[in-house]
């Protein structure tokens, strides 16, 4: 909880993708690469990790998976990883790239 109003009796519930550490007058977000969409967070390490083939931004809610052609072979990662020329990645949410088929041309 925080209160940010001078005055106050009662505290406000922090917002999800955000943590309100004790005698906070407003909620801190998460982390980039962590989430959470819990509303009684009261430290940053208590935010989620995004997980392997997932990112998430700062003060993000839920973790959002990898777009195609891109990868995240960690977790808590804030962004993900282009795949590089000669692999490519035709599903969302993936940890790593495949290696082009012989005799085949793959856009990055």
């Amino acid at each position: 909880t925080y209160q940010g109003e001078a005055g106050a009796t009662g505290c406000r519930a922090c917002s999800p993708g955000d943590f309100c550490p004790e005698g906070a007058a407003a909620p801190l977000p998460c982390e980039a690469g962590t989430f959470s969409n819990a509303t009684n967070l009261a430290a940053a390490s208590e935010c989620t990790d995004a997980s392997p083939g997932h990112y998430a931004t700062t003060g993000s809610t839920q973790q959002t998976p990898c777009a195609k052609g891109y990868f995240a072979v960690a977790g808590g990662l804030s962004e993900c990883t282009p795949c590089p020329g000669g692999t490519y990645q035709g599903e969302a949410g993936a940890t790593d790239c495949r290696d082009c088929d012989p005799g085949h041309y793959c856009e990055p």
